[in-house]
Formats: structure tokens, sequence, C-alpha cells
């Protein structure tokens, strides 16, 4: 197993995929949420956007979490499990495309092609981390976990 700068090859995909999503997401929610009149203008209207983005970060965040949680083995993480996590959070990819395309189609300002893009880049991001969700291969009873800890039980003595 190849270990990369941050540990063994895999584990934090989903992670990094995560923050990513979530950098390109939240400022788009932020200008939303303070200016009214930008908002009003999203394809769903203010509140159902502002609702999708909030709902997309979350099942972000949580699929992240979930694939670290896979790749370190639990067995009873079968494939319909990840699939439940995964299918959602790319049902919200395909809605923050829709709204970062949105952004782009009716663009008055630099600010909103910017958001836009961010949307669109956004969702690619979310799609990575539930393609990691679903694509992880787990080790049997947690090997990874157990070979980790006595990794660093050893680097301390």
């Amino acid at each position: 197993m190849s270990e990369g700068l941050t540990g063994p090859r895999g584990r934090d995909t989903g992670p990094v995929w995560g923050l990513v999503a979530a950098f390109c997401v939240a400022p788009a929610l932020f200008v939303w949420l303070r200016s009214t009149d930008a908002a009003d203008q999203a394809v769903f209207g203010r509140a159902a956007s502002l609702t999708v983005l909030l709902i997309a970060l979350a099942l972000t965040a949580v699929g992240a979490v979930v694939s670290v949680v896979v790749w370190y083995g639990a067995r009873q993480w079968s494939r319909g499990r990840r699939w439940a996590i995964a299918g959602p959070l790319l049902a919200f990819a395909l809605l923050v495309v829709v709204l970062g395309i949105g952004c782009l189609g009716t663009s008055e300002a630099s600010t909103d092609v910017l958001l836009g893009v961010l949307l669109v880049v956004g969702a690619l991001a979310m799609a990575a981390v539930a393609r990691q969700v679903v694509g992880v291969r787990p080790t049997g009873g947690g090997d990874r976990l157990r070979e980790r800890f006595e990794q660093l039980r050893e680097d301390r003595s």
C-alpha cells in the first residue's frame, strides 16, 4: 500500500473533495444570504435555492465522513447503504449544477459568473465524494484502523 503525504492512498479522498465542495458552495450561500436581490434571481427562488445549498453542504459533510468510515473497513456498510447516502448526494449535486448554470445564464455582473462557476465546480466535487462513498473497498473487521493504531504506538515509542 502506498503512503501519501497524509496517509494511505484513498483514505483522504472523500474529505478532501468534501472541503473543495464546501469552499465552492459556501460563498454562494453567503452571498445569497446577504443579498436578497441576488438570491431572488436564483433558479429556484430565494428560499428553495438556499435550502438546496444548505442540504447539499450537509450531505457532502456526511458523505465525506462516511467515505472514511467505509475505508477503514466497517463490515456492516453494504453497497445498498452506501448508495442510500450517495444517491441523495448526487441528486443535490445535480440541483447545484442547475443553480450554477442558472447563475451563468442570468448573469448581470461578474459576481454572478463567478458564483455560477463555483457552484458547478462544487457540484463536481460533491459527485467525487459520492463516487468515493460508493467506490471505496472496505477491509474486513477494521484491519486498517488497527494497523494505523499499531503504527502510531510504534512511532511514539
